[in-house]
């Protein structure tokens, strides 16, 4: 960098030099004075000059802020939060990548999370979350061919991350298929008394995406919009699956679908009591791109391969948990600003409690008193709307969301005849966003 420097001088005294003749003699001491200030601000400059260490490899950091206002109701208390939406939170990556040959290419990714007062995570008692303020989701580097593929190993996606999130609608910032990554972390309030009971709205929802974990992870090139991959990773979890992008006769379509095996007893990231479990989940969306209008539909079953003691004394296996997703929307240009997307949803979750539930969870849903032995079941039905509003000069969306749940469970007494139980209020959000990519 010396030599920039130099070179700098030289030119701001060519420059000053240049003007000698119609200079006075003060004016010619001036001229010395102009190289030594512009040799020390060019000094100045590469100091604070971010430099990429590599310059073989290229070097992207981006990311986004994903802030809003999460107004809630739960039938029994009515406040507000200022929330990190979970919906696509708040984030900051570094990628790159490097040709080896005209056919082969390496590179790497790493994408750090913000987890300040989640959505999906801040109850009636805490609006802060006892979270890290910081979570490594991507570590990884990968090998790519054009003709071979793509071979990525490290904190990666799986296989079945997104399979169930595939979605043309432009909306899915306000609200998509993983309804518990918004008002999940709330407990669920018993109606009548109005006491919290001990389960929380997003014990009862799940999409089944498989997020990232450590991993090793196979991609075929897409042929005919198909791409198939593997992965396999912890101790342990594998996925296969598929994807497809394609447009024909005025109508974008995207789909996959992935089958995860797991008998990783504390997950991918360190939860406990993980129980062995298969998991087939899918979505298709389709845009009809002259008219805006678009759908989507996901579905996803999981069943548990081991058995758990149940409250009655015997052993018995979860029922297979369940959920069907589907949204509307319509994509129309009103403003200058950017497109504005509007979308109504409807999703229901079946099974995701039953064998193994403890005996407090039962008596708090019991009616009868103490006739209920066993929780076999439950269901929440999801529905809401909103309208997302795209501002391009900023790289930005505001958004304005609705959603209903409601909830019921299943017990029965020693004989197995259903008991009636105490109902639940339906918690209501609405949410008030905006997202800023950089």
């Amino acid at each position: 960098m010396s030599g920039l420097r130099n070179f700098a001088a030289t030119a701001g005294c060519a420059l000053v030099a240049s003007g000698a003749l119609s200079l006075s003699a003060s004016a010619a001491d001036f001229g010395g004075d102009c190289c030594a200030d512009l040799e020390e601000r060019v000094a100045e400059l590469e100091a604070t000059t971010a430099r990429k260490g590599n310059r073989k490899v290229s070097l992207t950091i981006a990311g986004h802020v994903h802030q809003g206002i999460m107004f809630w109701d739960d039938g029994g208390e009515t406040n507000a939060y200022i929330v990190d939406v979970q919906n696509d939170q708040s984030n900051f990556s570094f990628s790159g990548d490097a040709a080896i040959s005209p056919n082969l290419t390496a590179g790497f990714s790493m994408l750090i999370r913000l987890q300040d007062s989640l959505s999906g995570e801040v109850s009636q008692d805490d609006d802060d979350t006892d979270l890290p303020a910081l979570l490594l989701w991507e570590a990884n580097w990968y090998l790519e061919s054009k003709t071979l593929g793509r071979l990525t190993v490290g904190q990666a996606s799986r296989v079945s991350d997104g399979a169930p999130e595939q979605d043309l609608s432009e909306t899915g910032l306000a609200g998509y298929v993983g309804a518990q990554d918004v008002g999940g972390g709330m407990s669920i309030r018993r109606a009548g008394d109005g006491a919290l009971i001990d389960i929380g709205w997003g014990d009862l929802i799940s999409h089944f995406n498989g997020d990232t974990a450590n991993l090793v992870r196979y991609d075929t090139p897409a042929l005919a919009g198909f791409t198939l991959s593997a992965s396999w990773g912890e101790d342990d979890i594998w996925d296969i699956g598929a994807t497809y992008e394609g447009t024909f006769g005025g109508f974008q379509v995207a789909g996959a679908i992935a089958y995860t095996e797991s008998t990783d007893e504390n997950g991918a990231f360190g939860d406990p009591g993980q129980l062995d479990n298969n998991i087939v989940v899918g979505s298709f969306a389709v845009l009809h791109e002259p008219s805006g209008l678009n759908a989507l539909i996901a579905a996803g079953q999981q069943s548990v391969d081991t058995t758990v003691l149940d409250n009655d004394g015997l052993f018995r296996s979860p029922a297979d948990a369940t959920f069907i997703y589907a949204k509307l929307g319509w994509i129309a240009n009103f403003t200058s600003l950017g497109h504005t997307a509007f979308f109504g949803e409807y999703g229901h979750f079946e099974d995701f409690v039953s064998a193994g539930a403890d005996a407090g969870l039962i008596a708090q849903l019991d009616s009868t008193g103490g006739a209920a032995i066993r929780l076999t079941g439950n269901e929440v039905t999801v529905w809401g709307l909103g309208v997302v509003q795209r501002i391009e000069a900023a790289d930005m969306d505001i958004y304005i969301a609705y959603r209903n749940r409601e909830a019921d469970f299943n017990l029965v007494n020693g004989v197995g005849s259903a008991v009636a139980d105490n109902g639940v209020e339906d918690l209501h959000t609405v949410l008030v966003g905006s997202d800023i990519r950089f």
